[in-house]
Formats: structure tokens, C-alpha cells, sequence
């Protein structure tokens, strides 16, 4: 029963962490800016609240989903 939860509860934190992961802004670091695609950034800013949020989102259910994972594994192991 309370496995089930568990499994439950980590397929939804994935699901939003994976979520949290593509609605996060690039660093500026990544490929298309060696191809000259970094000048977006300067448009749309960067470094605002909503980045540092998601980051913070990302952060807590990242160890959530550690968490979870690792109770999982302790209960069916």
C-alpha cells in the first residue's frame, strides 16, 4: 500500500522535475552559441526572478525525487 503511494508520488515529482528541466533558460554556454545563436539573451534578459525560481523549483524536486526514490529502495529491497 504504501509502496504504491510512493511509486505514485515519484512518477508525478519526475514528471515536474522533468518539466522544471525544460522550462529553465540556457546558461549561455551551450552549443548554438558557438554557431552565434547567443544573442537572444539580451532581448528577453537574463538572470531574472522567474530563472532563479525555476532554479530553486528544480533544486527541491530533484531531492525530493531522491528521496522518494531511496525510500522505495529501502521498502522493496
Amino acid at each position: 500500500m504504501i509502496a504504491t503511494v510512493l511509486i505514485v508520488l515519484d512518477v508525478i515529482v519526475c514528471i515536474a522535475l522533468i518539466a522544471s528541466v525544460l522550462m529553465q533558460s540556457g546558461k549561455g554556454s551551450g552549443l548554438s552559441d558557438a554557431f552565434g545563436g547567443g544573442g537572444g539573451g539580451a532581448f528577453f534578459g537574463k538572470g531574472n526572478d522567474v530563472d532563479t525560481l525555476m532554479a530553486k523549483v528544480t533544486i527541491g524536486l530533484g531531492t525530493a525525487f531522491g528521496i522518494i526514490t531511496l525510500a522505495l529502495a529501502k521498502i522493496n529491497g
